[in-house]
C-alpha cells in the first residue's frame, strides 16, 4: 500500500461525499419548506457518512497499533499508512465541522 495513493484515495472519497451531498441538496425545490426536510436529511445522512467512514478509518488504525505491537504487523510502512489515514479523515472531517458551523453562525447574525 503506498502512502501517496492512499491518500490520494480518502481525499477524493471525502470530497466526492460531501460535493455529492451539497449538489444534490441544490437541486432540491424548497417552494413551500415541504422539501426542506429532505435537504436536511442529504445533508444530514452525508455528514453522518462521514462521521463513519472517520470512525472505521481511526479503528483501523488502532487495530494497526495493536497488531504491530502483538508483531501480527511487522511492515512500518503500513503501520503509517494506516495512521496517516485516520489523521487525513480527523482532518477532513473537522474542517467540514468548522464549515458548518461557520454557516450556522452567518445564518444566525443574518438580520430579518
Amino acid at each position: 500500500m503506498n502512502i501517496t495513493q492512499a491518500v490520494n484515495t480518502l481525499g477524493a472519497d471525502y470530497i466526492n461525499k460531501v460535493t455529492d451531498a451539497m449538489k444534490q441538496s441544490a437541486t432540491l425545490n424548497v417552494p413551500d419548506g415541504t422539501d426542506g426536510d429532505k435537504t436536511f436529511d442529504s445533508v444530514f445522512n452525508s455528514v453522518s457518512g462521514l462521521l463513519t467512514s472517520t470512525n472505521d478509518y481511526i479503528q483501523q488504525a488502532q487495530q494497526a497499533e495493536i497488531d504491530f505491537a502483538l508483531g501480527n504487523l511487522t511492515n512500518t510502512h503500513e503501520l503509517g499508512v494506516y495512521q496517516q489515514q485516520a489523521n487525513i479523515a480527523l482532518e477532513f472531517t473537522v474542517a467540514v465541522r468548522d464549515k458548518a458551523l461557520e454557516a450556522y453562525n452567518q445564518i444566525m447574525n443574518m438580520q430579518i
